[in-house]
């Protein structure tokens, strides 16, 4: 069966003009709303000197000061459960999601019935240019227990009238087992999980590719648009694989790659206005093509607990502003997060990078161990199944990365959640 090229057409293609002028629209009310109902936002309007009713466009929005997570969580200690930040009642909120808490204690999230209509439609915009389609059945696969990826981005994938299995964590032997009687098309889960779950496959005897999964959508971890981890899952399943983007302090899901696979669409047009902002100074850039920095977010329309500003951390390069595909959502590559960075003698290194370059060569786990700070080479890299490549591996990653390492053969834990990449020894993490 045909299907459309759109979940939702009038938005997903809506030109740049139109988009500014909702965004101006939503972005006042919002704003109205949250000086009206939080004295955290109050007060930080009142540090910009900044009126509500003069909010009225992205331009008078960053007179705002940004908000933190840290601000945030001192927020929830301070009033509990959900922070003087909230803009509803409790009564009024309907469901509760954690963040991961991978930086600190975690958040908690509110959510209106309004809300969670809002977030999954925006999931199931992202979804469905990702290749999600009513005929699909879908192994999820995501942590279902307090966060955001687990129900919030099932009833975005279920928005899109595909056949949702909620698998969670924990059933991966079961998964194999049942999988002829559930015959799944699409899988979501972590970058991490299909190589995990193809083990669990070959343990069993069966060969990944010959259970005719045609989809991996994967979510949660920077590197998915790396042409060597792409690669690498698609041999290895036989199968198409499509990133997405969310943040489980914004919305669920609403960014991902399209039929081009060339950078993930943005599909938060009613739901979050973004801004792109210098990491180091906070001046504001442009968003246009080869512009690089920090992803900053307002929400459009959160009810319970709206963020205005909202510094993410991830750090994004703009790869365009139209596509073949026809959505006008700008399309943008997260290199990493600017916490997960490390610098080694004035270059900086994401972890992503480092993993592009092991699954080009058939390497899955590996550990990037720093003893101390500042970093100094060479950079201790563990690898499983590097097998006598030691110095090979060694050189190709500072003719590409351009950081000296030494690279030591290690067995590593397995696991179907994130994998951690980065250990700070002077920080108190070892590896395992």
């Amino acid at each position: 069966m045909e299907w459309a090229a759109y979940f939702d057409e009038r938005t997903e293609t809506m030109p740049p003009a139109w988009t500014r002028r909702l965004e101006e629209d939503l972005l006042a009310d919002q704003v109205a709303r949250c000086y009206e109902r939080s004295p955290f936002y109050r007060r930080k309007l009142a540090e910009g000197g900044v009126r509500p009713e003069h909010v009225l466009s992205a331009e008078d929005l960053r007179r705002i000061p940004f908000t933190t997570k840290e601000e945030l969580r001192a927020s929830q200690e301070a009033a509990p459960p959900l922070g003087d930040f909230a803009c509803a009642e409790l009564m009024d909120v309907v469901r509760v999601h954690l963040t991961s808490g991978t930086t600190g204690k975690p958040l908690a999230l509110g959510y209106t019935a309004e809300d969670l209509k809002t977030s999954a439609r925006i999931g199931a915009r992202a979804f469905w240019a990702a290749g999600v389609r009513p005929d699909d059945v879908v192994l999820h696969c995501l942590n279902y227990s307090f966060y955001t990826g687990g129900l919030a981005d099932h009833e975005g994938l279920e928005e899109t009238g595909a056949t949702m299995v909620p698998v969670g964590l924990g059933q991966s032997r079961r998964v194999v087992e049942l999988w002829d009687d559930l015959r799944p098309t699409a899988l979501f889960s972590t970058l991490t999980y299909p190589l995990y779950l193809a083990e669990t496959a070959e343990e069993a005897g069966v060969d990944p590719r010959a259970l005719g999964l045609r989809k991996l959508i994967v979510a949660g971890e920077p590197g998915g648009q790396l042409g060597g981890t792409r690669r690498r899952l698609e041999k290895l399943w036989g199968a198409m694989m499509r990133d997405t983007y969310g943040l489980s302090d914004v919305w669920g899901t609403f960014a991902a790659e399209c039929e081009e696979a060339a950078g993930l669409h943005f599909s938060g047009q009613d739901g979050v206005l973004v801004e792109l902002i210098d990491p180091e100074s906070g001046e504001s850039v442009e968003i246009e093509p080869g512009a690089s920095g920090e992803l900053v977010f307002t929400h459009l329309a959160r009810e319970a607990t709206p963020v205005l500003r909202f510094r993410s951390r991830d750090l994004a390069e703009i790869l365009g502003v139209d596509c073949p595909c026809g959505r006008t959502g700008f399309r943008f590559r997260v290199a990493g997060r600017s916490d997960g960075m490390f610098r080694v003698r004035g270059v900086n290194v994401f972890p992503s990078s480092v993993e592009g370059l092991l699954r080009e060569r058939g390497l899955d786990r590996f550990a990037i161990v720093l003893d101390r700070f500042p970093v100094e080479p060479p950079v201790e890299l563990l690898v499983e199944g590097v097998d006598g490549r030691e110095e090979e591996l060694a050189e190709a990653v500072k003719a590409r990365l351009g950081f000296t390492c030494v690279v030591r053969p290690a067995t590593l834990p397995r696991s179907e959640a994130k994998a951690k990449r980065l250990y700070r020894v002077y920080e108190g993490e070892h590896p395992p």
